[in-house]
């Protein structure tokens, strides 16, 4: 997934500022992408070279100016395409699943901390969602099965399976020495 294609997906529902936009990121598809404001103005500046959306200026009237982006027919079609095409299945770096990579470096007692601590941070991130604004259509979609995701994994590791430690490998087999 890119940035541009989630900014122009925001623009659908009419212009906004980069603001805006920032808080549409965080309140409405929040598990699903997050960027800051570094990040989303120099790809609206990007948007624009490509003739995927327009700026307005807006002037001040007791404040700052304020910049109106808003997606062109272009822009349209390019989110058209790329929701049209086959989505990569997704590689992450997920610090918490890579801690459970390594477990065997920890003693057993040591293993039930690391349990304890990431059940918690994953009931905490689940409620986090949960009490967020209810967003609408497919976006809500998205953030339940974030929310699914999230619950799954907190299942697994409450059921401790993860936790004892896996049984060593088979012993490597050599091939018998020939008798003379």
């Amino acid at each position: 997934m890119s940035l541009p294609h989630v900014l122009l997906g925001l623009l659908q529902a009419g212009p906004q500022t980069g603001y805006t936009l920032a808080r549409a990121m965080r309140e409405e598809i929040d598990p699903a992408w997050s960027a800051g404001f570094s990040q989303i103005y120099p790809a609206l500046a990007r948007l624009r070279r490509r003739g995927w959306v327009l700026l307005r200026v807006l002037g001040p009237r007791l404040g700052p100016r304020r910049l109106l982006y808003r997606a062109t027919a272009a822009g349209r079609r390019e989110l058209q395409r790329w929701l049209g095409e086959p989505a990569p299945v997704p590689r992450r770096n997920d610090a918490q699943l890579a801690r459970i990579a390594f477990l065997d470096a920890l003693a057993p007692g040591a293993r039930r901390a690391v349990q304890s601590a990431l059940e918690a941070a994953l009931a905490a991130e689940i409620a986090r969602l949960k009490a967020l604004p209810a967003p609408g259509s497919f976006r809500g979609l998205a953030r339940r099965a974030a929310i699914e995701e999230r619950d799954a994994l907190r299942r697994f590791l409450r059921s401790g399976g993860a936790w004892s430690a896996p049984p060593p490998p088979p012993p490597e087999r050599r091939p018998a020495r020939k008798k003379r």
